[in-house]
């Protein structure tokens, strides 16, 4: 792990990078035009995209993945409908909001009532961005859904029906980050009326393939379904289901899956036996047993102690 005094002239270094990137991308050179600046760049970043999926120093990672998702952005200012730069810009809200944000709301209950308030908002407001892009890349395959979070139910199935297994990732974090956003607004009444329309997403994602991020599509639908009561959608039964499913494809690799189903399923249900096996399993798990999901797996294992510290909290 690198010295925490390296770290402000690691995200100098890294903005440094970035601000020369975006001056080539909006200025050109000689040989290159703008155009051609920006997909060469847009390529770059997706090539690169396993380096950050196998940082295990959650430091390091936040603060690339910050600087990154900037430049991706400000990219998009002069190619809007790159597919490329979209779907790089809505993994990584997704991704940011989930593995930094996510965790500092985590950290801060039962403690900090105003931090708690304060990174609910942004996780909030990063998920919402992650939806907006969504609906900009969604559109790139199918027109009409760019307006994927306010068409009427029945239309958004019949548009749904138009995407091809090639649309899975831009309708997988799509999905991940309107999720993401609901999951921290379950008593509102907009949320009551979007749950459905997500649905509709969840299920087109899982006929369209499956095995997508090593079985993330069944872990999305899992949460979902252990997250809300019967009235809303909410199955225990079917969360299991898609819990189970979620862990063959992974093959066990994932300490999301474990997590995911302590921290929803297990609270629903109210077994705190399965909540602290899963848990404690995660803490036990080498970390070298997935390398290619170091990241993820290293935000698993920062989750599963925090969610074991409020276990009295979670238990009644």
């Amino acid at each position: 792990m690198l010295p925490h005094h390296c770290f402000p002239l690691l995200r100098c270094s890294i903005v440094l990078l970035g601000s020369c990137l975006l001056c080539l991308a909006s200025q050109g050179c000689s040989t290159l035009g703008q155009g051609t600046a920006v997909r060469l760049i847009g390529h770059m970043a997706e090539r690169g995209m396993p380096a950050y999926l196998r940082e295990t120093d959650l430091l390091l990672a936040e603060s690339a993945l910050a600087a990154s998702l900037k430049l991706t952005e400000a990219l998009l200012e002069s190619a809007p409908t790159d597919t490329r730069l979209l779907l790089q810009v809505v993994q990584g809200l997704a991704g940011y909001t989930y593995a930094f944000v996510e965790v500092q709301r985590e950290a801060a209950l039962g403690r900090d009532a105003a931090l708690v308030t304060l990174h609910t908002q942004r996780a909030q407001h990063f998920y919402q961005r992650g939806l907006y892009y969504g609906g900009r890349l969604l559109s790139q395959y199918h027109a009409p859904l760019a307006q994927v979070a306010t068409l009427p139910l029945e239309t958004l199935q019949r548009h749904l029906e138009q995407l091809n297994r090639e649309a899975v990732p831009a309708l997988f974090w799509t999905s991940f980050c309107w999720g993401g956003t609901l999951n921290l607004s379950r008593t509102s009444l907009e949320t009551a009326t979007a749950l459905p329309r997500l649905q509709a997403l969840l299920s087109r994602l899982l006929v369209l393939d499956e095995t997508y991020f090593d079985g993330a599509p069944h872990l999305l639908q899992a949460v979902q379904a252990a997250s809300f009561s019967a009235t809303l959608g909410g199955d225990p039964t079917q969360a299991q289901h898609h819990f189970a499913r979620a862990q063959r494809l992974s093959q066990g690799r994932l300490l999301l899956v474990p997590l995911l189903e302590a921290q929803y399923y297990a609270v629903q249900i109210q077994d705190r036996a399965l909540f602290t096996q899963r848990l404690r399993a995660i803490l036990e798990t080498p970390e070298t047993v997935f390398p290619a999901q170091g990241l993820l797996n290293a935000v698993a294992r920062h989750r599963a102690a925090l969610l074991l510290r409020r276990i009295d909290e979670l238990f009644f």
